[in-house]
């Protein structure tokens, strides 16, 4: 084959795996075994060189991606990714031939070696993020609390067993409900400077009363076991025990900052999910080869002689010395003594009680606090005040809410102290000194504003002008200038549908005038007419005239009919508003 001439190796190689029944590079991976090596091929003048751009790698790997499944796999093909991405013009993926100097498309295995060497491969993105390397200073700075079930244990009513797979499957459902109350759940506390353990173990499931249990357990100083005090920082996983409201209230009262790892992220306390680990290998592991245990007691017992064997034999590689040596290096400025185990669980069990501020008092449990050393506390507020077992009597902790929603700041808050008469010690005495309340914050926000509304610059000018009635502002702020300004458009009429309603038709009262009846009267001759009208023509202020006497006659040749009398006599002295016009002397 080394003989062979130019372009017939490849020929050879072929019937030679087919022979073997191997594939083509693995019969040349055997025939360079047995001849030292072949002649290497020539290097191609554009070894190196990437067609594809870097954003067009980056837009198909981003693709591929996003099919990816929560497993890593189910992925979309790249040839398939390509052929969307250049159906959408988002990509061209295109060599030009340099012996042609035509455009071809690039091979899908081209474009996954330039994908590779951006650094966009599917198994270069799923590489682990780096883990972040956390110190402590000292023990008890840092304590890491974590739940597991207990190597599938349960407590029977003979002892503990294990969780038989022919028993305790996904179709039965059923029996893990029967034995939900007695799974054993193991609770591993680790402190992280030394490497201290300690084991709790409970029954049910993981709740905030298991929690605070394990806790107390660690905490509190024990006959079997070396690690205890109040750690100053404790990191645990979001579940529901974690961020209860009994647990958030024991921690406060404890002043101990809990720091939650984000969810997905439980390596970020790998100690003690290490220390379970350990757990459940080298002591659980035992359990198998002694006499099943009979109650919660025991179990408890068994696990804190294994931690404090375990503690102080085994060395910790990083420290270089056992774990119960680590912790013992701890100064007394460094470690803060738990108080009673009973006092603990008051703690756990209670929850913050709001009291309202007034006169910059608190009443707590029957008894009164100072809180005006308090910053932004103000008359009539309502504030959460919690009792801490770690501090004396004569003062509580009040809760403040923290910035951009981070824990609550606790200040404490000193209990008032009363004379034989009942009265505050801090009150002034009447008629021998004079002392006012402190400025609250809103005392102060009111005068600013004040000052504001009636431009001046001292508190006294602006109490003077409010009693001299000045308006606000100088009377420069129209109150109504936004309306009229505003800019409203005018509602077009919308069509619709006349609404069938029942009215009733309502009708007008009429009026009925009685009927008169009036007699004929033959019209007045013109003597008895001038008879009339006389009278009534003197009475409008003007008097009678032959001229009068003419018209009438003219106007009424057959007599003046008795209805019209009044109406000619107005015409007579008003020919005008009668609308009679004077014609050849005579009236029409």
């Amino acid at each position: 084959m080394l003989a062979a001439p130019h372009g017939s190796k490849s020929r050879i190689a072929a019937e030679l795996a087919e022979q073997m029944g191997c594939s083509v590079q693995t019969a040349y991976r055997r025939l360079q075994q047995v001849t030292g090596g072949i002649k290497p091929r020539k290097k191609r003048s554009d070894a190196g060189e990437l067609a594809l751009t870097r954003d067009e790698a980056a837009a198909i790997a981003a693709l591929v991606e996003e099919t990816r499944r929560l497993t890593g796999t189910g992925t979309l093909p790249v040839e398939n990714a390509v052929e969307i991405l250049r159906a959408n013009d988002r990509i061209e993926a295109l060599r030009v031939d340099k012996t042609t100097g035509e455009l071809v498309p690039l091979s899908v295995s081209s474009i996954c070696r330039a994908i590779r060497a951006y650094g966009f491969h599917r198994d270069q993105l799923a590489a682990p993020t780096p883990a972040a390397r956390l110190a402590s200073p000292h023990p008890n700075h840092l304590w890491q609390i974590d739940a597991s079930v207990s190597r599938q244990f349960y407590l029977a009513a003979d002892g503990t067993e294990v969780m038989d797979k022919r028993r305790f499957y996904r179709g039965k459902p059923e029996n893990f409900i029967k034995i939900a109350e007695n799974r054993l759940w193991r609770y591993a506390v680790t402190d992280h400077a030394s490497g201290a353990i300690e084991v709790f173990y409970v029954l049910g499931a993981e709740s905030s009363a298991n929690l605070l249990s394990a806790l107390i357990h660690a905490m509190t100083r024990r006959e079997m076991g070396t690690m205890h005090g109040i750690p100053k920082l404790l990191m645990m996983d979001p579940g529901s025990a974690m961020v209860a409201a009994t647990t958030r209230s024991f921690m406060s009262a404890c002043g101990i900052e809990v720091i939650i790892n984000e969810v997905g992220n439980a390596r970020a306390k790998g100690q003690v999910e290490n220390a379970n680990y350990l757990i459940e290998t080298h002591f659980e592991a035992m359990l198998k080869t002694r006499a099943p245990v009979t109650s919660l007691e025991e179990m408890n017992t068994l696990a804190q002689q294994w931690a404090r064997a375990y503690n102080a034999t085994r060395i910790h590689t990083r420290t270089g010395m056992t774990r119960r040596d680590g912790w013992l290096r701890i100064t007394p400025e460094q470690l803060r003594i738990a108080p009673d185990v009973q006092v603990l669980r008051q703690l756990a069990t209670s929850t913050p009680k709001a009291c309202t501020v007034r006169d910059c008092i608190i009443r707590f449990r029957g008894k009164q606090y100072d809180v005006r050393g308090i910053p932004g506390l103000i008359n009539g507020q309502r504030v959460d005040v919690v009792a801490n077992a770690l501090e004396p009597d004569n003062s509580v902790r009040v809760l403040m809410p923290g910035e951009q929603d981070s824990a609550p700041i606790h200040f404490v808050a000193p209990r008032l102290q009363h004379d034989d008469w009942g009265f505050l010690d801090t009150a002034a005495q009447v008629g021998a000194e004079y002392r006012a309340a402190p400025e609250t914050p809103a005392d102060a926000a009111r005068k600013e504003l004040d000052r504001l509304a009636m431009g001046v610059k001292t508190d006294a000018e602006a109490i003077a002008a409010r009693k001299a009635r000045r308006i606000p502002f100088g009377g420069k702020v129209d109150p109504m200038k936004h309306i009229r300004e505003a800019n409203v458009a005018p509602s077009l009429p919308r069509s619709g549908t006349l609404a069938e309603v029942d009215a009733p038709q309502v009708l007008a009262a009429q009026r009925i005038e009685p009927e008169v009846v009036r007699a004929e009267l033959p019209p007045l001759n013109h003597v008895e007419a001038a008879m009339r009208l006389k009278p009534l023509v003197e009475r409008s202020g003007n008097a009678w005239t032959p001229e009068m006497y003419a018209r009438t006659s003219h106007r009424w040749p057959e007599g003046l009919p008795v209805h019209e009398v009044e109406a000619w006599a107005i015409a007579l002295v008003e020919p005008e508003r009668a609308g009679l016009r004077v014609i050849n002397g005579g009236a029409a």
